[in-house]
């Protein structure tokens, strides 16, 4: 019985593992859940699972800290939002347990340094974002030349004229239902932008080696180029109970029905470039890689950009341009450290915040 610590209990990706261990049918005990809102769901889950809860909420980090420790998971499902998911991957990893890792902003900060520490500590951290997923078990027992991730393209690759693009708009993805960042990255791109850093930490390809594919069925979830020029793919319907599992478990061969079988009788699958102009999020993403540590620059900005762009201070389109002026104008040496990376994080931001004021005035 694989024992398991969720964080972001009630989240997307929370929510999603817990349906998928309603069915009983898996090898899986939660022994810990961590939120950051609704204790009410929180004591509900803790009632059904008889597991123990924290609400993370306004806590004094060592209490945190204490509890991660205390429910001896082996792996922890990190679906914490934002650059927070960072500590909680570090803490798992230093409490001896794996991570299932669908904070992508742990790897765009951490980097080498999490890498290197998951290593030291004989420590896995395995994806659960549906395409480096993918690409984690297309590698398996295989060598590849190049990656191709594939992306929805958002509720806007159709679109000419992004001007007066709405807070409402943005958030309606056409495929995928997220929490309001996420989904906000998607429309900008920048969710790719963030996967193309993850996945060049991750697998260890020069972003001259990483295509990006607009894919909008959201079926093929990543492709691995071979030296042959062959290509192989994996391909499913879009539900993360797939990566999710696939993380926990390790082997799903053997899961009768984890999701609905994809049917051929009717199915098309369509591809194309993206348009690095009008998304210009994807074309900095990649800029943010010839520099180490400019990645940690390009989230925290990014961060700071969406929420202004939630509460209605900047266009959509101010969002790449705070985060072009932050990373512009900032000087960074390779990070080392934790205490190393959030300061960057910390310089990023209040670039981000000045220019926010300079143009929402």
């Amino acid at each position: 019985m694989r024992k398991l610590l969720i964080l972001g209990a009630t989240g997307s990706i929370g929510t999603t593992c817990i349906n998928a261990l309603r069915s009983g049918k898996y090898p899986v005990r939660i022994c810990g859940l961590v939120a950051f809102s609704s204790e009410d769901e929180l004591n509900t889950l803790s009632r059904e699972f008889d597991a123990p809860y924290l609400l993370a909420k306004d806590r004094e980090w060592k209490e945190i800290e204490d509890f991660i420790k205390s429910t001896s998971a082996e792996i922890a499902l990190n679906g914490v939002s934002g650059s927070d998911g960072l500590r909680y991957t570090i803490e798992a990893l230093k409490s001896g347990m794996d991570v299932a890792l669908a904070n992508k902003e742990s790897i765009v900060m951490g980097g080498d340094f999490l890498l290197s520490l998951a290593s030291s500590l004989s420590k896995r951290l395995i994806p659960v974002d549906s395409e480096h997923s993918a690409i984690y078990n297309l590698l398996k027992n295989r060598s590849a030349r190049s990656l191709v991730i594939t992306a929805s393209g958002g509720p806007f690759r159709g679109r000419e004229n992004l001007d007066s693009v709405t807070v409402e708009e943005a958030l309606n993805h056409p495929t995928w239902k997220m929490g309001k960042k996420i989904t906000i990255d998607s429309s900008t791109l920048a969710n790719k932008g963030l996967e193309v850093i993850e996945a060049h930490y991750l697998f260890g390809f020069d972003g001259r080696d990483i295509e990006v594919a607009i894919h909008p069925q959201s079926i093929v979830h990543s492709m691995i180029r071979h030296i042959d020029g062959s290509v192989h793919a994996l391909l499913s319907p879009p539900d993360m109970t797939l990566p999710i599992m696939g993380a926990i478990l390790e082997d799903t061969s053997y899961c009768d029905s984890l999701i609905a079988p994809l049917s051929f009788s009717d199915l098309t699958l369509t591809f194309h470039a993206p348009d690095y102009k009008r998304f210009p999020m994807l074309s900095l993403a990649f800029k943010a890689l010839e520099r180490r540590g400019m990645s940690i620059v390009y989230n925290a900005a990014n961060e700071v950009a969406v929420n202004a762009f939630l509460e209605r201070r900047i266009s959509f389109l101010d969002i790449p341009k705070i985060v072009q002026i932050a990373m512009e104008s900032i000087e960074i040496s390779e990070p080392d450290s934790l205490e190393m990376i959030l300061a960057i994080d910390s310089d990023a931001r209040d670039k981000a915040r000045r220019a926010i004021d300079g143009i929402s005035h």
